[in-house]
């Protein structure tokens, strides 16, 4: 399946609410190897998902477990989504950041 087509698969479960059939999915994309190219790309697509639709359960799910896994020079070049979600997010964004951008 094409990174994209995996993102509409995504977005899908969320709009409908299937917090399990997501969840799995997010297992099933970070344990194959085929999309380990894209992890970021589909992290960032379904993170800045997540902050339109005020999801707050998947972007602490996202931030805490999947953003905080990824390597120091992914974080950062991350960061700048991490930070357009707290705009998309608009009030009360669930996610307390710290005041120096580089403990992110």
């Amino acid at each position: 399946m094409h990174p994209d087509e995996v993102v509409d698969l995504f977005k899908h479960y969320i709009s409908n609410d299937m917090k399990e059939q997501t969840l799995n999915l997010f297992q099933e994309v970070s344990s194959n190897i085929k999309y380990k190219n894209n992890h970021e790309y589909i992290f960032q697509k379904i993170y800045l998902f997540c902050c339109i639709r005020k999801d707050k359960e998947l972007l602490l799910f996202l931030y805490h477990n999947i953003y905080r896994s990824f390597d120091v020079v992914k974080r950062i070049a991350l960061r700048p989504c991490i930070i357009y979600g707290k705009y998309l997010y608009k009030d009360g964004y669930p996610i307390a950041l710290p005041k120096d951008p580089a403990l992110y």
